[in-house]
């Protein structure tokens, strides 16, 4: 299993910031006008808080009046007139709270269907080759964890956005209210945050488990997926479960630590700056004792700013959490951006003779898995492959149909090299019958058009015709429109080898490769797919891997493969491997 790549570093408030806009991406002046927005509800906001406090010291004095604004510049209104300012403020808090909703939800939720966007693609429109060294279980974790993951940090980042801009608003109307009080908070949250730093820095230290040992529980749930039927057959099911069960216990312990240390600083961060203020309004008092009514105001105004310093502290505590798996993500993204399949620009009109000279492949430097491979294919021609287990008779169809690239030497399809041809127009020539043939979940017309458009019902008719499989299609309880596939009903495996070949034949390709068509099936299944092949012959180019002498006795020519060196053999010479 190839181990995770580590993950960053918890961030700090700066790369916390930079990660959150690379998510954002071109929706940055969305953010923008959203910040505008937030400062316009805080300045209304401020000044509605102001009002109602005003009004209710009006109430409990008994006055008619309702003095607004600081005590140099204040003006007095009737109480009437101070709740119909107060409920126009409501109206235009509302209004504005719409669009601005809107912009905040929009932000996070574009901002994850770019990045699954660019994860497909990234990872679709990478090489086979290089998918191959990627840990098991990636795709789904990016598609999955990754980007949901991405998705939360713009949500906080942006609440942290808005929250900053309203706590500036209405810190700026405490300080207009009462500058003394206003900037004693101030020294406070600088004292608090100065205590709580050591805890904050271990907070992003004990990040670094839950994320890395998750990353290690989806994989290998993704191993265990995968090795289902080998698991039950062995029974070790106790086994696989314990081993995961450690690592989810081990995750939950450090997660809990952390989401407990990410509650509790706000807390003590908020209590402890407003027993500041509530010690400067002490000293206050007993100096200015004349003055006490004007700080009502400023009061609920303080309570409402170190209540957007909450909002901030926690949204930058979980946008500090989801950072290291916005810098996975782009890693992973980058890498597989930089290892494209080859596109190809050529396109040619049919298949011409396929020519091999001095091939060579490797997985790895020090691991060839083919050498020298030498050989010319004439169309209509049907060739067998053989050679035992790990021989390179699975790399060798890979090459063929331009899934992999040779290492060195060329593959020609009359005299144009198979890597300049495009993928597409190679994929319009060639077809695949895999040995493990697999089901979507959908409709028999779906699984056998596989996901390829422009093919009518009658089109795929006739290739059901043609891998004779019709008449069991049509037994079926809806017919072509029956759901098969995982979740739904099954196929047998003579039912889903036919239907590979199917599908392989509805686009009329003029090379085939088939790798075993005939293994594992009944005898039944075994003739009607030897039907097939002996009526494909000499009408298309087949690339036939196979052990059994019944089903090779029918190629043209014999290519053995042993470790890695292809020989020329004579198909009525030819022993099962």
């Amino acid at each position: 299993m190839t181990r995770p790549r580590p993950l960053a570093r918890i961030a700090g408030f700066s790369e916390v910031i930079s990660n959150g806009l690379l998510v954002i991406g071109p929706d940055k002046p969305r953010l923008v006008l959203s910040a505008a927005l937030a400062l316009l509800v805080g300045i209304f906001e401020t000044a509605l808080l102001y009002i109602v406090a005003a009004v209710g010291i009006a109430m409990s004095s008994g006055n008619e009046l309702v003095r607004l604004g600081p005590r140099a510049s204040s003006i007095n209104v009737s109480f009437y007139a101070a709740c119909e300012i107060g409920l126009a403020l409501v109206v235009v808090l509302l209004v504005i709270s719409y669009p601005l909703s809107k912009l905040l939800a929009s932000l996070s939720s574009r901002a994850m269907v770019r990045m699954r966007d660019r994860i497909l693609a990234a990872y679709l429109g990478s090489s086979l080759h290089f998918r191959e060294t990627q840990r098991e279980g990636i795709l789904q974790q990016m598609i999955g964890e990754y980007s949901l993951r991405a998705e939360n940090s713009v949500q906080q980042l942006t609440l942290a956005c808005v929250s900053a801009c309203m706590f500036v608003t209405v810190l700026a109307g405490a300080i207009v209210s009462a500058p003394l009080v206003a900037f004693g908070m101030i020294l406070g949250l600088a004292i608090c945050g100065a205590i709580l730093a050591p805890i904050v820095r271990r907070m992003r230290q004990d990040a670094t488990k839950p994320i890395l040992t998750n990353r290690e529980i989806v994989t290998r749930v993704a191993q265990a997926a995968r090795m289902s039927t080998e698991i039950a057959a062995f029974k070790v099911e106790p086994r696989v479960a314990e081993d995961l069960n450690k690592d989810i216990r081990s995750a939950a312990t450090a997660m809990g630590r952390l989401r407990f240390e990410g509650r509790i600083v706000p807390n003590l961060f908020q209590y402890g700056a407003i027993g500041i203020v509530l010690i400067l309004i002490v000293l206050l008092a007993s100096l200015q004792p004349d003055n006490l009514q004007g700080l009502a105001p400023l009061v609920l105004l303080l309570v409402r700013a170190l209540g957007y310093v909450r909002q901030i502290q926690r949204a930058m505590h979980v946008a500090r959490e989801m950072a290291p798996y916005i810098t996975s993500l782009d890693t992973e993204l980058k890498d597989l951006e930089q290892h494209p399949w080859p596109k190809g620009s050529k396109n040619i009109a049919h298949f011409a003779p396929l020519v091999a000279r001095n091939v060579f492949y490797s997985y790895k430097p020090e691991e060839t898995a083919l050498r020298d491979i030498n050989f010319d294919i004439q169309p209509g021609q049907m060739i067998g492959i053989v050679g035992p287990s790990g021989s390179g008779k699975s790399t060798l169809s890979s090459l063929l149909l331009r899934l992999r690239m040779p290492s060195s030497g060329s593959i020609t399809v009359g005299g144009t090299p198979l890597e300049d041809i495009s993928a597409e127009c190679w994929s319009r020539l060639s077809a695949f019958v895999p040995q493990d043939n697999r089901l979507v979940h959908g409709t028999v017309y779906a699984n056998i058009r596989f996901f390829r458009d422009g093919f009518s019902e009658e089109e795929v008719a006739e290739a059901a015709k043609a891998a004779h499989l019709y008449d069991e299609i049509m037994a079926l309880p809806d017919g072509f429109d029956t759901v098969i596939g995982p979740g739904a009903r099954d196929l047998s495996g003579g039912q889903r080898q036919r239907l590979s070949i199917a599908r392989a034949l509805l686009a009329r390709p003029e090379l085939i490769v088939m790798d075993e068509p005939t293994s594992a099936l009944d005898q039944r299944s075994e003739l009607l797919v030897g039907q097939t092949l002996e009526e494909l012959k000499g009408n298309t180019t087949i690339i036939l891997i196979a052990h059994r002498p019944a089903t090779l006795g029918i190629c043209d020519r014999i290519f053995r493969v042993t470790k890695g060196v292809l020989t020329e053999e004579q198909p009525a010479l030819v022993k099962a491997d």
